[in-house]
């Protein structure tokens, strides 16, 4: 799965049209105050609806993007959370997935609880691969997705808190070598082949990016030839390009299930 945060104006100019190229539909997490802003590098609402106009996904990141979700009170965090998914309907985007800013939030019962009120799921960060019953994260051993486990305590994958990894991370990991970033991006894409066997889907990687522009050495910038790079192998390779809002939840068994696959 292919996403996209907070609303840079670089998407559009230079991901979109890769991502046109080899016939991908991605997930922009759209911050509503940087949408129309006095900001030139950010989106605004026209770029929005020809993205969604085209196929892609719009999703919430919440109003102002603030790193102190885990420090608001109950007003604060509707108006973060539930104003976000607002703001997006109120612009004719139905959201159903929150992206927590900065990961921040997944760990506390108070922000769950909200994005809980307003939406399906949520995205969270910092693994390599989604295990889609949530039983494959070796530091956090659980059995399934439920929000909460033994003794009231948030999981550390739930149907609130679906994993997924910023590339950005592996880009300043290995200080912005093309070889490198590349390298890691196959091994990456690929390491879900040791669970999903047998026509059985198990494990997904969510992947996360940032800026796309003609930069190198600057983090949360992904370099648009290395973006087009790593999509074409995505390509040549026969990968299926998923949204996150294809990522569905199943309350009977309270596991993930990819919707829409063929």
């Amino acid at each position: 799965m292919l996403g996209f945060d907070d609303a840079w104006k670089s998407q559009i100019t230079y991901a979109k049209p890769i991502l046109d190229k080899y016939g991908f539909k991605a997930t922009f997490f759209v911050v509503c105050n940087y949408v129309n802003s006095e900001n030139i590098d950010r989106m605004n609402w026209q770029d929005i609806a020809r993205l969604q106009k085209d196929g892609m996904d719009i999703e919430s990141h919440s109003m102002t993007h603030t790193p102190y979700l885990n420090m608001l009170h109950q007003n604060g965090l509707d108006h973060e959370i539930g104003g976000s998914k607002q703001c997006l309907a109120n612009h004719g985007y139905n959201s159903t997935i929150f992206a927590y800013p900065y990961n921040i939030g997944p760990k506390n019962p108070s922000v769950v609880r909200t994005v809980a009120k307003y939406y399906n799921t949520g995205r969270s960060g910092t693994a390599p691969l989604m295990f889609l019953n949530c039983s494959g994260f070796r530091n956090d051993p659980q059995t399934d997705c439920r929000t909460y486990g033994h003794g009231g305590k948030l999981n550390y994958a739930n149907r609130y808190a679906a994993r997924s990894l910023s590339f950005d991370i592996v880009e300043i990991k290995d200080s912005f070598n093309k070889t490198k970033i590349f390298s890691d991006f196959v091994k990456l894409v690929n390491s879900q082949s040791a669970y999903n066997i047998d026509g059985k889907i198990k494990a997904v990687p969510l992947l996360i990016f940032h800026n796309v522009e003609w930069v190198t050495n600057r983090p949360y910038d992904t370099n648009v030839g290395q973006f087009d790079q790593l999509m074409r192998y995505l390509y040549q390779n026969h990968f299926k390009v998923l949204t996150y809002k294809q990522l569905a939840y199943n309350t009977q068994t309270n596991t993930f299930y990819l919707n829409g696959m063929s």
